[in-house]
């Protein structure tokens, strides 16, 4: 993947490298970013999914229940590499 190049204002820069400094081992800018992008991304996932809950307790006690039955659910794993097919 080839490189591009944003503008920032200086200090947004020393921001970046700074969280980079503290949070991440002196992660370049762009490793930088793309950690940031992925926090985003998991708290807007967590906001919605308690969003969701807050706004239509059924629904969620449903999709608990139907979690539930997925997660007990046990079906064989068939390897079909084991020997020669059928």
């Amino acid at each position: 993947m080839g490189t591009a190049m944003i503008r920032v204002s200086e200090s947004t820069r020393e921001r970046v490298m700074q969280v980079a400094a503290d949070d991440y081992g002196r992660a370049t800018a762009d490793e930088t970013i793309n950690r940031l992008l992925d926090e985003h991304w998991q708290l807007t996932c967590v906001a919605a999914v308690t969003a969701y809950r807050e706004a239509d307790p059924a629904g969620w006690a449903e999709y608990l229940g139907e979690a539930e039955e997925w997660g007990q659910a046990d079906a064989p794993v068939a390897d079909t590499w084991d020997g020669p097919a059928a």
